[in-house]
């Protein structure tokens, strides 16, 4: 099942970064809502992240915006996408929340 048009239905799919705290167990991604504009608007909050697993599929250039392009779930398991790498996670929450409107 692919997520994105549940979670970031009007949003680009550029990311001001993703961050994930191992030690509380959360993985946070920041949304820009266009990257020409670089205005943070949206966070997912994935909570209970256990089982990460992240494969870098290419080097980012200098100012570089990374592009979030599939978040599935899959038999239990979160599945993100982006152009420069994927990473595999199982989450017992995920909280979408408007950083401005």
């Amino acid at each position: 099942m692919n997520l994105l048009s549940k979670y970031i239905p009007t949003y680009s799919g550029h990311v001001q970064g993703i961050g994930y705290d191992e030690k509380k167990g959360t993985m946070e991604i920041v949304f820009f809502d266009r990257p020409e504009e670089f205005t943070p608007i949206l966070k997912l909050a994935f909570e209970g992240v256990t089982n990460l697993n992240e494969e870098q599929l290419d080097e980012p250039a200098e100012n570089y915006i990374e592009l979030i392009i599939g978040l599935d779930l899959w038999q239990g398991r979160y599945c993100l996408h982006t152009d420069l790498r994927e990473i595999n996670f199982n989450a017992t929450k995920v909280l979408s929340v408007v950083l401005k409107t």
